[in-house]
């Protein structure tokens, strides 16, 4: 009787399994940019996930290529670039440029490129009526947070609305209902206006980029054309764009019956708009500071329909980013930083002196095959009608590029695949795959961004890994997570609340008080 009744009070001591997991991604949310407008944020919204949650006090991709499609991927399967094979945006395989989610058999967007399960694979092998849906601005945010079998994956598609592709399930009627009942469209014509007080940071800077079809400063009107696509491409990058996505997440719920059952769901949600904005105007702008307080309000609401429709103790809401993202290089000199900027023609011009320093004709075919940053593809053709072999090419390539102003990590594949797996050599071995990446490695010094684009990310700088990260809810108690933490962190840690395996993780599942229920 005694061990019946020890058994007994176990039992009653076990926390239950959350019944909805809810993955929220801001696209390019540093991890201090929350600070930034904390005097303008309300209790309820990001605040509340701070104040109430599990809070990493240090969260760092723990690799070099920090761009969008490596980084839902990393959040996703608890992997680096490495070893889930989405090492870029773009990348290369057996000669062929491909875009993370190209399919080259569907000719359709699928994460069949995706080398590993995802939390929503592992759920539903564990769970096979477990709900997995995925949505997002961009096609590779909802695909790969998604993962392999989900529900259903939609993203913001010009002239519909959510959109997908015919590797899922066909849409469902509610998504058909919701493009009809919540069109884009509606806010034709709409205004994005300024709010914040005079402490806020400066409406413009001369060296942001413009609204499509405005200025550099607010109000930013909408174009009024729906059938234009400046229309598509200014929706967006506004406030009423992500109030479109949580609209869509929250009718999800609604009509999937999330969360309604002890069958444990999952719903991803990638915001875009902050990745579209801080590459626009810069993390540092006036309207990248008022996006993050629109978006702490349209947080707020959504987070109060989980506590109503699911419940506080039945759903885990965790919160990240898949990248940071440095500021306008300009704007970073003129306070005083080595920082600039490498454009396409520079870098072919390089390219060219080095060519001609090696005794490449003038008329030789051109000696880099592609070029995705930071990888470098060279043509082996090129490389051998100049009587070098193409590691040698590579090694000499990188040295000379090495020397250039603005550029400060030069590597070759060889150097990386022999490289002490510590340091930046170990941040960019984590981010490489030989039958992905190309001959040589090239990122710009600190400060320093490729392109033409006002702010850009992708390197392996303090200021591009960090990132939140926020475990909300299912009884989780206020705690300050004091280890050192990655993204690649939140599968096995999850994997753990839910009960279920995830073996193929780089990252470890972190303890997490909860309450518990009597």
């Amino acid at each position: 009787m005694r061990t019946v009744a020890l058994l007994s009070l176990v039992c009653l001591m076990v926390v239950a399994k959350p019944r909805l997991v809810v993955l929220v991604c801001y696209d390019q949310l540093r991890g201090d940019r929350i600070d930034e407008v904390r005097p303008w944020l309300s209790q309820r919204g990001f605040l509340r996930l701070l104040r109430d949650g599990a809070v990493a006090e240090r969260c760092m991709f723990d690799y070099a290529t920090t761009v969008t499609a490596a980084g839902h991927s990393t959040i996703a399967t608890g992997c680096n670039p490495a070893r889930h094979g989405i090492v870029d945006n773009d990348f290369v395989i057996g000669g062929r440029a491909l875009y993370a989610t190209d399919d080259t058999v569907l000719r359709q967007p699928s994460p069949r490129l995706l080398l590993v399960p995802t939390l929503g694979d592992y759920l539903r092998r564990a769970n096979p009526n477990s709900k997995i849906w995925s949505f997002s601005h961009k096609d590779r945010g909802a695909i790969f947070l998604g993962g392999h079998q989900p529900n259903g994956a939609f993203w913001l598609v010009s002239h519909v609305g959510l959109g997908t592709s015919a590797y899922y399930p066909p849409p469902p009627a509610w998504i058909q209902r919701f493009n009809v009942e919540h069109s884009p469209a509606q806010w034709a014509g709409s205004v994005w206006n300024k709010s914040l007080p005079s402490s806020a940071p400066a409406d413009s800077v001369e060296w942001e980029g413009r609204f499509p079809g405005g200025e550099r400063y607010f109000p930013h009107q909408l174009p009024g054309d729906t059938a234009s696509e400046l229309f598509w491409r200014a929706f967006p990058l506004t406030p009423q764009s992500v109030e479109w996505l949580f609209r869509a997440a929250g009718e999800c719920i609604r009509a999937e019956q999330l969360g309604t059952d002890d069958i444990p769901d999952v719903l991803c949600i990638s915001v875009s708009t902050t990745d579209l904005t801080g590459h626009l105007f810069g993390h540092d702008s006036r309207e990248y500071a008022e996006l993050l307080v629109a978006c702490d309000r349209i947080l707020a609401d959504f987070v109060d329909t989980l506590d109503q429709r699911i419940g506080r103790d039945q759903y885990v809401l965790v919160l990240t980013s898949d990248h940071g993202a440095a500021g306008i290089p300009e704007l970073a000199r003129e306070r005083g930083l080595d920082a600039g900027r490498i454009l396409a023609d520079t870098l072919v011009r390089w390219v060219t002196q080095w060519s001609t320093s090696v005794g490449a004709p003038s008329d030789s075919m051109p000696i880099v095959r592609y070029f995705f940053p930071p990888w470098i593809w060279l043509d082996t053709t090129a490389i051998g009608r100049i009587r070098m072999s193409p590691d040698s090419a590579a090694a000499s390539l990188a040295q000379w590029i090495g020397s250039q102003r603005g550029i400060g990590i030069a590597l070759t594949r060889w150097q990386i695949e022999r490289g002490l797996d510590t340091g930046v050599v170990g941040l960019v071995r984590r981010s490489y795959r030989r039958d992905r990446c190309g001959d040589l490695a090239i990122y710009p010094r600190q400060w320093w961004i490729f392109g033409s684009t006002p702010a850009q990310h992708g390197t392996p700088y303090d200021y591009d890994r960090w990132v939140p990260l926020v475990f909300f809810g299912g009884g989780i108690r206020t705690q300050l997570i004091t280890v050192a933490m990655s993204p690649a962190d939140i599968v096995p840690t999850i994997a753990r609340l839910l009960g279920i395996p995830a073996e193929l993780t780089d990252g470890t599942a972190v303890p997490i008080d909860r309450l518990q229920r009597h």
